[in-house]
């Protein structure tokens, strides 16, 4: 009797709502929610979306992240060797209320189970009649229709919020950079005009001298030649004077030239920060999951395979081919081979950048911290298979830190690759 009654809530937790059937190879996904592979594969086959999400909490999953549930399977086996609860054997004893006989068959135009001698009835005379079995069928499929059309429709909805929030966010964020720099042009103006105004007090003072100058000059001049050619202190001092008036001169021009090409690189430095910024922006972001298959015996990953961190003692891990065994690395499982990606990594306990020289030689490229005072928190990784480029930016402030150019990609998959140095690192993924 336990057993018995124990079936019914058991048969809830392993039935399959869109099917309405037991698992059939059950499998589990990154959010930790349960189906049937095939009904999981085909819902996403049919949603015709690039990207694959759970269907019932909507969170970005992979689809080569698929884990069979071989425990929800054990139990499933289990539940069908229990015995029938009372509920499902008075429904496999459903009768004619007319006749007393199983309702075997199904009136497709009544839409209604009927028996035997119902079917032989002038009243269901001409009728599409099929087993009851083949119409329940028939209903589980329209119902999985139905259910399909209802998370394409929600998906649909939530796909249009999410793309105004971040409408509204690049909105935001577009008019606070233009405060900044208009902030920071205002400024820039205030500078000039300083400037503009203290040059031009100097070329008023300088061509006053040059003026009185001239005007000694001239009346030197109008001297006999004998006292003309007689030097004097006082006409040497003259002469100095002369020749220091228009080296000045010729000094403050080359200062007002190299401050307006000043001027003109701050402007310029400005404009491209501000495209990089909105570029970086408006890039999708790749969903990059680290590879328990590839990572170092001194190195711990959590649970979602977005964080790496280093543990108290080296694991004992399967020596595959895949994995690195004498250096802290691990590799992102998700790999590119085309197309234009980003990810970005939160630098924890960092100290400076250099480019950290496992090398391109061996096919890596990448940047690092080691002993300096950069403050960089988030790094972002933008991958360009198209144009063979590598780029590396400060994520919070569209700084660029070091770009990798004419990569020789060879069509090979790329990964994300990560290095910890030192006890106590460890390196979040940004979700």
């Amino acid at each position: 009797m336990a057993s018995s009654a124990a079936k019914d809530p058991m048969e809830k937790e392993v039935t399959y709502s869109v099917c309405l059937e037991y698992f059939k190879d059950p499998v589990t996904i990154e959010c930790g929610h349960n189906f049937c592979r095939s009904c999981l594969t085909r819902f996403w086959e049919e949603s015709g979306n690039k990207e694959t999400f759970c269907p019932l909490c909507r969170e970005r999953v992979q689809q080569r992240n698929l884990r069979s549930n071989w425990q929800l399977a054990n139990i499933i086996e289990i539940t069908k060797t229990l015995p029938q609860g009372p509920r499902r054997a008075k429904d496999t004893e459903r009768v004619c209320g007319k006749h007393q006989e199983p309702l075997k068959l199904f009136c497709k135009d009544d839409e209604t189970p009927i028996c035997c001698v119902c079917d032989r009835s002038k009243e269901h005379k001409d009728h599409t009649v099929i087993p009851v079995e083949e119409a329940a069928h028939d209903y589980k499929v329209k119902k999985n229709g139905c259910f399909l059309g209802v998370l394409l429709r929600a998906e649909i909805e939530k796909e249009t919020q999410d793309l105004l929030v971040k409408v509204t966010e690049i909105r935001q964020f577009l008019e606070e950079k233009e405060k900044h720099l208009w902030t920071q042009m205002e400024e820039l103006k205030k500078q000039i005009v300083r400037k503009r105004d203290e040059n031009l007090a100097k070329f008023d003072q300088e061509l006053s001298s040059f003026k009185n100058l001239i005007q000694e000059l001239k009346e030197k001049c109008q001297q006999p030649p004998a006292e003309l050619l007689q030097v004097r202190p006082a006409e040497t001092n003259l002469a100095a004077s002369v020749w220091k008036a228009s080296k000045e001169g010729a000094s403050t021009t080359a200062r007002g030239r190299e401050f307006h090409c000043r001027t003109a690189l701050t402007v310029r430095k400005f404009f491209l920060i501000l495209l990089g910024i909105i570029s970086l922006s408006l890039s999708p972001t790749a969903n990059v999951t680290l590879d328990p298959d590839t990572v170092g015996p001194w190195l711990v990953l959590t649970e979602d395979w977005k964080t790496v961190g280093f543990g108290d003692k080296p694991q004992d891990l399967p020596d595959n081919p895949e994995r690195f065994s004498n250096r802290f690395c691990v590799l992102g499982r998700e790999g590119f081979t085309k197309g234009r990606h980003f990810w970005e990594v939160v630098s924890v306990r960092r100290k400076g950048l250099h480019i950290v020289h496992i090398g391109p030689s061996e096919g890596i490229w990448t940047v690092g911290s080691w002993k300096g005072r950069s403050r960089t928190k988030r790094i972002r990784v933008c991958l360009n298979c198209a144009a063979n480029r590598v780029a590396f930016y400060d994520a919070d402030t569209g700084d660029q830190i070091y770009v990798f150019s004419e990569v020789p990609f060879s069509g090979e998959a790329v990964l994300p690759f990560f290095y910890l140095y030192g006890k106590g690192q460890h390196f979040p993924l940004k979700s």
